[in-house]
């Protein structure tokens, strides 16, 4: 039975045993250049992870997207329509437990959204959503009386959500309060990911420590000047923060 990896746009990977369950002409998605796709009219991918190394992720990803950029705007055909979805391409060797084969269909499914605002929108809660899980039922923060493992033998329960008012004061007459976005529940409204990515000392006592470069649909789609926003606009929510992105 064929496996669907279904992507959004209305695209989807099909999973194969080998070539030999592939009847129309792909291209390898390492060997994709424009000129192979104008020369057939269309786009049809092959990803065969036992050819294709992690080293390669970034470098082929970017490739594709600028591919899919350029047939565009020429109107090449993008797959091949079904009865309900479009075949983007096929899948062989895939490892639905590894968390690099994942990763890299999730760039996949990034690059084929239609504006740059819907794939910076889906990067950044498939991102969020990835931070979450990490943490989700470990208490890694070693919680106890709500207090973390960083504030333990201390009298404050805010953990890492506090920060100095008026910061352009600098630390001298300014105070320190607890971040506006924090709920009674403790619960945080602004989905920020640069608060999702911080990790204190303690944390990282732990080798517990989270890079834009670690992770590939943070390391692919953005610029070194988007990155550094993405790393350091704390205590800020989502909107904010995809619309920086937008105009950088």
């Amino acid at each position: 039975m064929d496996i669907i990896i279904n992507l959004d746009n209305n695209y989807y990977l099909k999973k194969v045993n080998s070539i030999n369950d592939i009847s129309e002409e792909t291209i390898t998605i390492q060997q994709l250049n424009i000129i192979d796709v104008l020369r057939k009219g269309k786009l049809l991918l092959r990803i065969d992870f036992n050819s294709l190394n992690e080293k390669q992720y970034k470098k082929v990803l970017k490739r594709l997207l600028l591919i899919k950029k350029v047939i565009y705007k020429i109107n090449i055909k993008i797959g091949i329509p079904t009865d309900t979805k479009i075949l983007l391409g096929y899948i062989i060797n895939y490892d639905e437990e590894s968390k690099q084969q994942k990763d890299f269909i999730s760039a996949i499914n990034a690059i084929f959204y239609n504006s740059r605002y819907e794939r910076y929108n889906y990067i950044y809660d498939t991102v969020c959503d990835y931070l979450d899980s990490y943490f989700y039922g470990k208490n890694l923060c070693d919680f106890k009386d709500n207090q973390c493992g960083e504030k333990r033998n201390t009298t404050s329960l805010t953990g890492c959500c506090h920060h100095f008012k008026n910061k352009w004061l600098g630390p001298i007459g300014s105070k320190l309060v607890l971040c506006e976005h924090l709920k009674e529940d403790y619960t945080c409204g602004a989905k920020c990911i640069s608060c999702k990515l911080f990790t204190c000392d303690y944390l990282e006592k732990k080798g517990i420590k989270f890079r834009i470069k670690d992770i590939l649909l943070l390391k692919v789609f953005f610029n070194p000047i988007q990155k550094y926003f993405i790393k350091y606009m704390v205590f800020t929510p989502k909107d904010k923060i995809i619309r920086r992105l937008m105009i950088l």
